[in-house]
């Protein structure tokens, strides 16, 4: 009866040498393997020139409520003080054509720039949509790695365990056996 305990505890720590064996492969691989995941926006922000980040600064200004704003004081105010002749000041009289010509220019002018800022911002999203695919490349062929060792420690672990239950199986003929005896005797 000693013998099965002893081939039990020789299983166990058997067992345990194996599990500790792949867990200490498992660390050597992650150590080596090259981590993908990076901060795109630094990247993408220090590879920027002087000219692309102005026009993403002017692109994020003019799309904005104090944009909006500032415009509407603005163009209030001209009009105001050109209708109402504030001051005896009237450079731009009713037709407004001198505030048309800058209202021109600005379009003229925002037109490109945001257009260079959606160009950049295209630009990123391709780098991020490319970045995303890597990720979930290598998270795939991870899970299927893991998978792989799941199935191979089930198949061991499924072995030893018919094993152990067989021992067990064992011992408890025996014990009943000698359980059987020793009523039998009282």
């Amino acid at each position: 009866m000693n013998y099965h305990f002893e081939y039990i505890k020789e299983k166990i720590i058997q067992d345990q040498n194996e599990t500790k064996k792949i867990n200490q492969e498992m660390l050597e691989q992650l150590k080596n393997k090259q981590i993908i995941s990076q901060n795109l926006n630094t990247t993408i922000n220090q590879k920027a020139t002087f000219g692309q980040k102005s026009a993403d600064a002017i692109a994020k200004f003019g799309g904005s409520w104090p944009f909006i704003f500032l415009f509407v004081v603005i163009l209030g105010s001209w009009i105001l003080l050109n209708t109402l002749h504030f001051l005896g000041l009237s450079f731009d009289r009713y037709p407004f054509i001198l505030l048309n010509l800058v209202l021109s220019c600005l379009a003229a002018i925002q037109a490109p720039i945001i257009m260079m800022s959606q160009n950049r911002q295209a630009t990123r999203d391709r780098i991020a949509a490319d970045h995303d695919y890597q990720t979930n490349l290598k998270a795939e062929l991870e899970i299927s790695l893991l998978h792989e060792k799941i199935d191979y420690l089930m198949s061991q672990q499924w072995q030893q365990m018919l094993e152990l239950q067989q021992l067990q199986i064992e011992l408890l003929t025996q014990l009943n056996k000698k359980f059987q005896e020793t009523t039998k005797s009282e």
